[in-house]
């Protein structure tokens, strides 16, 4: 069985033409920790921008990119990115886990 994350831009929320699926995860986990990695490089390129969390957190849902997946919660991943700050590659880095490279 294979897992997909579905991603789409908030400013385009569900907009069928702003979606799109990253297949062939062997597992849910997996999935979700590319939707976690996805969703934090999000959140870590729009932190220098934005000097309060609020603001973040606004920028972020207003502008951002989401990722959802089995298991995966993206308010409170959002919630832990913005008061955690990345501190290494592999936190940001979906690329190096996306099934389909």
């Amino acid at each position: 069985m294979s897992h997909t994350v579905l991603c789409g831009d908030f400013a385009h929320y569900q907009d069928p033409d702003e979606e799109w699926s990253v297949d062939g995860f062997a597992t849910a986990e997996a999935a979700a920790e590319y939707a976690r990695r996805f969703v934090r490089d999000q959140v870590e390129a729009l932190r220098g921008e934005y000097a309060t969390t609020d603001a973040l957190r606004d920028a972020y849902l207003s502008f951002g990119e989401y990722a959802i997946a089995p298991g995966f919660d993206l308010q409170a991943w959002l919630a832990h990115c913005i008061a955690n700050p990345a501190t290494k590659r592999a936190d940001t880095d979906y690329q190096a886990i996306d099934p389909n490279q």
